[in-house]
């Protein structure tokens, strides 16, 4: 049976960000976003749908059609990490640098995260903590306060800053890290009120809290080597 909910949703996350939200500088993905980053896209959802078998249940390595049930689960940092070695190589190959390409597509894979978010009214609605104002995902009975839609919202205000930091000079590398940061810190916060099985932080939740705290400390120590960058080349 085709998931039709699933299926609009990836068609939304790949149409919409790219033709709305351009690279910028557009010299740094010339061919276009889909095509720069298409093949990123899906070796992030592969080698997350693995990792997460992997650790859930790795008896289902073994099973294409468990494998291919994209539903129950794929793990969120494992999948960038591997779309960002993708960009990464295939930049150096082509001999551009891979920091100014992923920083020339930060805004428009923001936005395309976003997308993901909202379309949860596509799929099995938006959970999140009790509320007489939310939705009633499917199979449930009480209504929901629909965190996605905010996640959305806070990553295309994410992606509006960034791009705006980006023009007005901020470093790619800069760009890049902040990016990474944003998402980590809007996931790390909704995790608070999604659901889940028992009182503490769950795997997600915690990695998300692990990358924040990590892209904060690099993006103060480029922030720093800037300085002293710019202070030796006018002393």
């Amino acid at each position: 049976m085709i998931d039709l909910g699933l299926l609009a949703t990836m068609a939304i996350v790949v149409i919409l960000p790219t033709t709305f939200v351009r690279p910028w500088p557009e010299s740094a993905a010339e061919a276009g976003v889909l095509d720069v980053a298409g093949g990123a896209l899906l070796l992030g959802i592969l080698i997350g749908r693995l990792t997460t078998v992997a650790l859930d249940d790795p008896g289902a390595l073994t099973n294409l059609r468990d494998l291919l049930i994209i539903r129950s689960g794929v793990e969120f940092w494992p999948g960038v990490a591997a779309g960002i070695a993708w960009i990464a190589f295939h930049s150096k190959k082509e001999g551009v640098s891979p920091a100014r390409r992923l920083a020339a597509i930060s805004a428009t894979s923001l936005v395309a995260w976003a997308c993901f978010e909202f379309t949860c009214l596509l799929r099995d609605g938006c959970p999140g903590p009790r509320s007489s104002l939310g939705l009633r995902p499917d199979g449930l009975v009480e209504r929901m306060f629909p965190v996605g839609l905010l996640v959305a919202a806070a990553a295309v205000s994410a992606a509006f800053v960034i791009r705006r930091l980006h023009r007005r000079g901020m470093p790619d590398a800069q760009v890049v890290v902040l990016s990474l940061f944003a998402i980590a810190i809007i996931r790390s916060v909704a995790s608070i009120w999604l659901p889940r099985i028992g009182q503490g932080p769950t795997r997600q939740h915690r990695t998300s809290i692990f990358v924040a705290a990590v892209t904060a400390v690099a993006f103060v120590g480029l922030r720093r080597r800037a300085k002293t960058s710019e202070a030796t080349a006018t002393a």
